[in-house]
């Protein structure tokens, strides 16, 4: 799932460490079932749209819900974000990373494409703005 998808899913827990904690834990689930859009390139001008539009959604959603400590959950995807800058991009082709949830690995389904991507990333964010009512 996207960062987005794990800040939408952690916002529902009401409090920054279950945040924290719930962090993990979806992303453990959703990352190893949910095969959304990773960019994959070393080119970094085709990561800008993707890059634009989740974090735009991600201060709309938090600026909405006013839950800014549901960033915790993305807080594996910051580590791994740190790691992926200091060993290289070829760890994140690879799939040689920190976590194992974040390892993309042959007997995922077909990753989706960018613009799948969005859209079942809006479904999510639209349910959960439902759930929280």
């Amino acid at each position: 799932m996207t960062p987005v998808g794990h800040i939408v899913i952690t916002s529902l827990t009401g409090s920054p460490l279950m945040s924290l904690l719930f962090g993990f834990t979806s992303h453990w689930v959703l990352d190893e079932t949910c095969s959304e859009y990773r960019p994959m390139t070393m080119n970094i001008k085709k990561w800008i749209p993707y890059l634009l539009w989740e974090v735009g959604i991600a201060v709309a959603f938090l600026w909405y819900t006013k839950c800014w400590w549901a960033i915790l959950g993305i807080l594996p995807d910051f580590v791994e974000f740190g790691y992926v800058a200091i060993k290289g991009m070829e760890v994140w082709q690879s799939g040689d990373l920190l976590f194992p949830f974040h390892r993309y690995h042959a007997n995922q389904p077909k990753m989706w494409s960018m613009k799948f991507t969005i859209f079942m990333e809006f479904i999510f964010v639209i349910f959960i703005l439902i759930l929280r009512r």
